[in-house]
């Protein structure tokens, strides 16, 4: 067992350093989680503890959220979403699409925006390479 050094403090203090209650922070030296010495009926730890308990409750958690986040489940919502997403972009496409554009034969008369007419153009006066 440790001895009471000066950097230790009280289970109040460390629940006003925590924000967890006196009683939450009993149960987690009883567990373990906390390494503290008890005197008497009092238990005490030191800050150096109680903020390396809260660090790794904030790890653990974010491991949580990683591993919630990948989860199977929640892959295979993923997967379908994607999957029915591409379907329906593809029908939309489909249906609307009607193919590669055709070269205009022949324009008969074309205006632009300030209202000049443009010369005639045929096809003819222009060579298509592939």
């Amino acid at each position: 067992m440790t001895r009471l050094t000066k950097n230790m403090i009280s289970l109040n203090q460390a629940a006003k350093i925590s924000g967890y209650t006196q009683d939450y922070l009993g149960y987690l030296i009883r567990c373990g989680e906390i390494k503290a010495v008890r005197n008497g009926r009092n238990w005490f730890t030191t800050e150096e503890q109680v903020r390396e308990y809260i660090f790794k409750k904030k790890i653990r958690s974010e491991e949580f959220a990683i591993r919630e986040f990948l989860s199977p489940r929640r892959m295979k919502k993923i997967i379908l979403f994607t999957v029915v997403t591409f379907f329906v972009v593809f029908v939309f496409w489909s249906k609307f699409y009607n193919g590669p554009l055709e070269p205009v034969e022949e324009v008969r008369s074309a205006m632009t925006s300030d209202g000049e007419s443009l010369k005639i153009i045929q096809a003819e006066d222009f060579e298509i390479k592939n």
